[in-house]
């Protein structure tokens, strides 16, 4: 049997969902709380059960998406374990959502006006920052890990935005590039560059 709880969480991650959704759509702006209740099929009135108002709505969602990113993002080490830079451009290279990237651009955008966003994503990406300037101390030689971090996470940035405006650049190779731009060696124990 569903409890209440577990179907109110369900119905907030469904709206929540939903917002996602229509920003990717139609942008930031003109999410309404009518057009998410239609998407997630249910009542308006439970837009404003759950959420405080459609601003708190979208920034929960935004904050929600961009989570799972860094963490998809963060916990990627196939192709390059043992390797952070590796791992990191992997997981990049095998992210193709545009509705995703579409939906982060507006978030990034949002996150200029509203002060709780701003501070959500400055947390969120404060710690994948931190995680990997760790990695970095750990596995590869660098003079100032925390600076590096900073430096390939904002290009990472770059990169995914730029691809969604010209898909071309998909097929360079930027592995070498972050690498010199960065200064990161490669892992102790792994001598090839990517």
């Amino acid at each position: 049997m569903v409890t209440a709880a577990a179907q109110g969480r369900d119905t907030r991650a469904r709206l929540m969902d939903a917002a996602i959704s229509v920003i990717d759509e139609r942008g930031w702006g003109a999410v309404t709380t009518r057009l998410v209740a239609e998407r997630a099929g249910v009542r308006a009135g439970l837009v404003h059960y759950h959420f405080r108002s459609v601003d708190d709505l979208l920034i929960d969602a935004a904050l929600r998406m961009v989570r799972g990113l860094v963490d998809e993002v963060a916990g990627a080490d196939g192709a390059g374990a043992g390797d952070p830079v590796a791992a990191l451009l992997a997981s990049i290279a095998e992210f193709d959502d545009a509705a995703q990237t579409r939906v982060f651009s507006e978030i990034l955008l949002a996150a200029t006006r509203h002060d709780r966003l701003r501070a959500g994503l400055e947390t969120v990406l404060a710690e994948f920052r931190a995680d990997l300037a760790d990695r970095l101390r750990a596995e590869a030689t660098v003079a100032d890990p925390e600076a590096t971090a900073v430096v390939l996470v904002a290009a990472l940035d770059g990169l995914v935005l730029h691809r969604l405006i010209d898909p071309n650049i998909r097929a360079l190779d930027a592995g070498p590039a972050l690498r010199r731009l960065t200064g990161v060696q490669g892992s102790r124990n792994r001598q090839k560059a990517v």
